[in-house]
């Protein structure tokens, strides 16, 4: 069976020039499908507070959740709650989105916030403006339950 290569191209035919993008049209937001240590940490977290993985050994917090510590290679680790407060890392403004999930929320900004306990944690941004925001300001990250299995991040002002 034969297939056209120029049918998956993102190429007008006959030309190197892109063709146009289109607006997606809304639709649902996609929600991942969790397993293993990560749907332990959103569970914890679905329970209305942030938790964080914490070496039994050498007390360094991390995320994301793995079954050994970067630092000193322990397998012992327990979760412990966090303060949720935390410094902007970084940024980054989203002005068109290809999952249409997204498309009455563009512009969005996603921050990464390096939390007072040290992991950093992307969220999204609610209740500021990104003309505000400065490296190293303080925010407040809160969840948002979507799924017994799954929060939604924000990064806030602190309260």
């Amino acid at each position: 069976m034969a297939t056209s290569a120029t049918a998956a191209s993102p190429y007008s035919e006959g030309t190197a020039e892109m063709a146009k993008p289109t607006t997606p049209t809304p639709g649902r937001k996609y929600i991942p499908a969790t397993e293993g240590l990560n749907q332990e940490f959103f569970e914890r977290c679905a329970g209305g507070a942030l938790h964080l993985q914490r070496c039994s050994s050498c007390l360094t917090f991390r995320h994301p959740p793995r079954y050994y510590c970067p630092s000193c290679f322990s397998k012992d680790w327990h979760w412990e709650p966090a303060t949720g407060a935390g410094t902007v890392a970084s940024w980054v403004t989203t002005h068109y989105t290809v999952d249409r999930g997204w498309v009455d929320e563009v512009p969005y900004t996603n921050v990464v916030v390096e939390l007072d306990e040290g992991p950093r944690l992307l969220c999204a941004l609610r209740g500021m403006d990104v003309a505000d925001l400065e490296m190293g300001m303080d925010v407040a990250v809160v969840g948002e339950t979507k799924r017994e299995d799954f929060v939604f991040f924000w990064a806030e002002p602190p309260r």
